[in-house]
């Protein structure tokens, strides 16, 4: 049997993993020196007020450790292991769970150059994957195929966070809340660039369901602060799409890098004469 573990900022329910058989190898978390380990989505407690408005953030990649530790335990207990981890551009937590697979046969590592609910779309396609008899390398293979497949627009009304973080590439330092424009980004080749710019939230929506083609699915709309937003632009993009939203608040790891304003959407694209996928 193959185990997919993941790191926390998948978007994951703890019982969305129970049923794919997935775990976690979380990620951790410091605000005004005290530190947390993030959960599962619906987890962690009222972690926008407590980052809101704190200026010592800090975030931490799972522990080399900590990898080790779980391939380990699963191996003897039988398992193989396909981790499929957030994009190496944007932390460092895929090199460090090859590090430690690199010693520990059974074991297969995937950078999906996603993360957030794309990282579960991702975890979702690869149960399905096994479920129709693929084994860990055909497996690993096929999401690493598709992976490209995920795509993303999202907005923040601050660009602070990210241009803190070091996870942004080049953007025009004028991009920001000044007269009222949000920029628009993506996430292309594994890191986060530019892909446009709103003016006020009305178009800052319409923005982000116009890069949504019709035939999208699965669909989820991430946000952290601004659900009457997210549920706004979800009913517009079923609208669109005929297709129902998944409405996602995003983890603390994630908002301290995108602030809690930010809002988004990500969907995977099928190509040409592809059947559509599910979250299910």
């Amino acid at each position: 049997m193959i185990v997919i573990a993941s790191d926390s900022t998948a978007s994951l329910t703890k019982q969305e993993a129970r049923q794919l058989g997935a775990i976690y190898i979380p990620m951790t978390y410091s605000a005004g020196g005290v530190a947390y380990t993030e959960s599962y989505a619906g987890s962690n407690g009222d972690f926008a007020d407590l980052i809101a408005g704190e200026k010592d953030l800090h975030t931490s990649q799972p522990a080399i450790g900590a990898y080790e530790r779980t391939f380990r335990t699963l191996r003897r207990a039988g398992f193989e292991v396909l981790c499929l981890t957030i994009s190496s551009r944007l932390s460092g937590t895929y090199a460090n769970a090859v590090r430690c697979a690199g010693d520990i046969p059974g074991v297969r590592v995937v950078d999906t150059r996603t993360t957030a609910i794309g990282l579960a779309f991702l975890i979702y396609e690869a149960r399905r994957l096994i479920r129709d008899g693929y084994d860990l390398e055909q497996t690993a293979r096929a999401i690493e195929a598709c992976r490209d497949q995920v795509k993303t627009v999202f907005s923040v009304e601050d660009m602070t966070p990210l241009r803190r973080s070091g996870r942004l590439g080049p953007v025009r330092q004028s991009v920001g809340t000044i007269l009222n424009i949000r920029p628009l980004l993506t996430c292309r080749d594994g890191a986060v660039v530019a892909c446009g710019a709103a003016r006020g939230r009305v178009e800052q929506r319409r923005g982000i369901i116009q890069a949504i083609p019709e035939n999208a699915n699965p669909i989820a709309v991430q946000y952290i602060r601004q659900k009457r937003e997210a549920m706004a632009l979800a009913a517009q993009i079923q609208e669109k799409c005929g297709t129902q939203a998944t409405i996602r608040q995003l983890g603390p790891v994630l908002g301290i890098h995108l602030g809690v304003d930010v809002l988004g959407a990500m969907w995977f694209e099928p190509r040409p004469g592809e059947e559509r996928r599910s979250m299910r």
